[in-house]
């Protein structure tokens, strides 16, 4: 993303991250195989065609699988394999359900902890993130900006206690948050949805942000997870029924 369309804040700097790892990239695609039916439940992951088909060695495809066990995409049974994870649709309902409750009471700690410097780079990765979205942009750059704006108000409550149980659950979702976005209309309401916690944040309104970040991240797991599971349809078929918003909302409320 050029730095140029958004200029930060007299003594802000919008932290970047440098571009992704041999891992991270093995992650990612791998993620993406999984999302798209291409890697089905059950399937193995084979350490020696990974690595060729994405030119590396196998040190970070063994940590790519590492975080992908991690979050449950993936398991390891028998003489250590490991294989796509069947989606369990209940289970990421929990998760989710946990972790709303959890960036609930960030949110509204943050309204309170928050200095001008944290509201200004939140406002920053906002308004970059809207930008994004205004010009059709990466749906990936759209979903980090989005993890690092969730981020940034969990920074701000000021608790580390509370940090560090979030971003450990955080972790278990991230590859759903980051795909649930391709859900019809999803890119769309996920913004007016940060929309709606940024104003509650900036106006200091404690039940504000705190029901509107619970909303929001309900929103999410049920946007892909009640959907597939009511359904039973793989996510690639999600994608497909993209003509069919209306229906994917009766179900996600």
């Amino acid at each position: 993303m050029a730095d140029d369309r958004t200029s930060p804040p007299s003594g802000v700097a919008l932290m970047r991250k440098p571009g992704p790892t041999q891992a991270e990239m093995v992650r990612l695609g791998l993620e993406r195989d999984i999302f798209s039916g291409k890697l089905t439940p059950g399937m193995a992951l084979e350490e020696v065609r990974i690595a060729r088909d994405y030119a590396v060695s196998r040190t970070p495809v063994r940590e790519a699988i590492a975080n992908l066990v991690q979050c449950g995409l993936v398991e390891k049974v028998a003489h250590k394999r490991a294989v796509v994870s069947a989606m369990d649709a209940a289970k990421l309902l929990e998760l989710f359900e946990a972790l709303a409750e959890l960036e609930a009471l960030a949110a509204r700690l943050a309204c309170a902890r928050m200095s001008a410097a944290d509201k200004a780079q939140l406002t920053l990765v906002h308004e970059e993130a809207a930008a994004l979205l205004a010009s059709k942009g990466d749906d990936n750059a759209y979903a980090s900006l989005g993890e690092r704006f969730h981020q940034l108000v969990l920074e701000g409550c000021r608790n580390q206690v509370l940090i560090e149980s979030t971003a450990t659950l955080a972790n278990r979702v991230y590859p759903y948050r980051r795909y649930q976005v391709l859900a019809p209309g999803r890119l769309q309401r996920n913004q007016d949805d940060h929309d709606l916690i940024v104003e509650a944040l900036m106006a200091g309104d404690e039940d504000g942000a705190a029901q509107a970040m619970r909303q929001h991240t309900m929103e999410q797991g049920d946007a892909l997870v009640r959907f597939i599971a009511l359904h039973k349809v793989t996510y690639s078929e999600l994608q497909s029924r993209s003509a069919e918003p209306a229906e994917l909302h009766e179900e996600s409320v």
